[in-house]
């Protein structure tokens, strides 16, 4: 494997990453928030970091010496897993809320 190949594959790895840890943070902070604002802060938060994250790979892409195919595979793999891990935490989140809430109206 050519220094090309590693450097692709963990700057496309690490950019989806802090995607992802940004995801996470954002989704856990529009759960302590309010009903009414949670959507508002997952969707501004889903966009901002949708166009960040477009900007930032087209730059790499046009100016960082990258072998292009290897950084998108591997920022598109780290993408998915991430976005599993987002899906399930948040949901397993908010489970834990809507049970705990039920529990205590029934007392």
């Amino acid at each position: 494997m050519t220094d090309s190949f590693c450097f692709s594959a963990l700057l496309g790895a690490s950019l989806a990453a802090v995607y992802s840890v940004a995801a996470l943070w954002i989704g856990s902070i529009a759960q302590r928030s309010s009903s009414r604002t949670f959507m508002m802060i997952v969707m501004g938060g889903m966009v901002a970091r949708i166009f960040v994250a477009v900007i930032t790979l087209t730059l790499v892409l046009l100016f960082a010496p990258v072998d292009q195919t290897v950084l998108l595979i591997a920022f598109f793999a780290v993408f998915t897993v991430g976005l599993t891990t987002e899906t399930i935490m948040l949901h397993r989140r908010q489970k834990d809320i809507s049970e705990s809430e039920s529990s205590s109206a029934t007392d």
